[in-house]
């Protein structure tokens, strides 16, 4: 058993705290792990992908095009620049939160409403499961905390193969106490907050 996970976002959503939880909960399952960010700068704007990898034993940390299992996403159009890894009828979680880019603003470039985005990612995923994670989020009391929404919103699905318990232990691991109760939290509410699509 394997697990293939891309990642994206744009800097400044926390692309990397999430792929670290994810990786510390596998271990804590017992599986081997690499992870790999190989494509954007970590910098607020900026597009980020990912690559998280798990299983008995992985060799590469790289998810080659079309083989992953799942695609997590923190921004609706970035799930449309990583549908070239995700292997046929595989499985898509994404936040409906839209950050256009600025200079997308500046040139006066289109950016894709969500019907748009929905309508080309059905085209290529087997299920598709999305959540409001920045409006969960802000509510919880930061919007820091929309990718630990997201994750539990992900785990929800039954994909990842991870106890429950090893993310809340790994969200301990990963943020400061006063902190990871609040991503433990975003991470509750994310699991009853997720709406299958497709």
């Amino acid at each position: 058993m394997q697990v293939n996970i891309i990642l994206s976002g744009v800097g400044g959503q926390g692309i990397l705290t999430l792929a670290s939880v994810l990786g510390s909960a596998a271990i804590i399952n017992g599986f081997d792990v690499r992870i790999s960010e190989v494509h954007g700068m970590a910098q607020r704007g900026g597009s980020v992908i990912c690559h998280v990898k798990y299983g008995r034993k992985v060799a590469s940390p790289l998810v080659m095009k079309r083989m992953a299992d799942i695609i997590i996403s923190l921004e609706a159009s970035e799930t449309l620049k990583s549908l070239n890894y995700l292997k046929p009828g595989g499985t898509i979680i994404m936040s409906t939160s839209q950050f256009p880019p600025p200079l997308s603003t500046i040139k006066g470039l289109r950016y894709p409403n969500l019907n748009e985005i929905f309508d080309d990612i059905k085209s290529v995923a087997g299920e598709v499961y999305i959540v409001n994670a920045n409006e969960i989020a802000r509510k919880i009391g930061s919007t820091l905390t929309a990718n630990m929404v997201v994750l539990g919103s992900a785990w929800s699905t039954g994909k990842l193969h991870l106890t429950r318990e090893s993310i809340i232990k790994s969200i301990n691991m990963n943020f400061k106490e006063h902190i990871a109760a609040m991503n433990i939290k975003a991470f509750e509410e994310g699991i009853k907050a997720v709406k299958k699509l497709l």
